[in-house]
């Protein structure tokens, strides 16, 4: 799917002449796409730009811009007991965290019409008890596809319990992505665990889940109330964008 810097997150392009339709903004977009030659980074992640119109749009479209940050929860997060992974030492990713759920919005000053809305998720971490808390990684979610996130959060207790899943499988993920993050629970001989990553998601999924070194452990019953506070960021998302 070819994506355009100008879409917004109801698939219309707006403009000082007004409004296109989908069908002449993807035409526009694929003639630019066709133009640009395409990279690769060295570490081997896509050089083909950021990955969500939020990301896009303030590069591209909002000059001069003014963005907004509206903060809705931060949710402490205690080490969940972790499955015994392959190759990796005992204990090792079981660090308490925090994870930060914060709505974004951008748009020009002298067309506030012209905008583009997003979550940002924060992912941190400590070493111990009193240590210094520090980021583990940050990344972002367009506003049309949150709501679409909270309520697979919410199913992923029941999926994760209720599919049986291959007897011969050494593990089963459950996984929500989009834009630079991905919610999930792994179920390994048995065991289940939550987790939140971010970065590039072709990186991502390419490594089995507890190789990826920006993943935050939770317990499975933490996530009713990652949920909530996702639905909540739904409903903030929903109040911005009529602003």
């Amino acid at each position: 799917m070819v994506r355009g810097v100008l879409r917004d997150d109801e698939g219309w392009i707006e403009g000082p002449g007004g409004t296109m339709t989908r069908r002449l903004a993807t035409a526009l977009v694929m003639a630019l796409a066709t133009a640009a030659p395409s990279a690769v980074h060295a570490n081997g992640e896509s050089g083909t730009g950021p990955p969500t119109v939020f990301e896009r749009f303030v590069l591209s479209a909002c000059s001069p811009c003014v963005r907004e940050s509206y903060p809705i929860m931060s949710l402490a997060v205690a080490p969940p007991t972790l499955p015994g992974f392959p190759r990796v030492p005992a204990g090792a990713g079981a660090r308490p965290g925090e994870i930060t759920i914060e709505v974004l919005r951008a748009y020009q000053p002298v067309r506030p019409d012209w905008k583009s809305i997003a979550v940002r998720i924060t992912l941190s971490v400590t070493t111990g008890p009193g240590s210094e808390t520090f980021r583990l990684g940050t990344g972002l979610l367009d506003g049309v596809d949150v709501r679409g996130l909270a309520q697979a959060v919410a199913d992923m207790v029941k999926i994760v319990t209720v599919y049986p899943g291959d007897p011969g499988a050494e593990s089963v993920d459950v996984d929500f992505h989009g834009g630079s993050v991905r919610f999930g629970v792994l179920r390994m001989r048995g065991d289940a665990v939550a987790y939140v990553q971010t970065g590039d998601l072709p990186t991502l999924l390419q490594r089995p889940t507890w190789e990826v070194p920006t993943t935050l452990y939770l317990p499975v019953k933490d996530l009713p109330t990652l949920a909530t506070a996702l639905g909540q960021a739904a409903v903030k998302i929903e109040q911005v964008r009529g602003n």
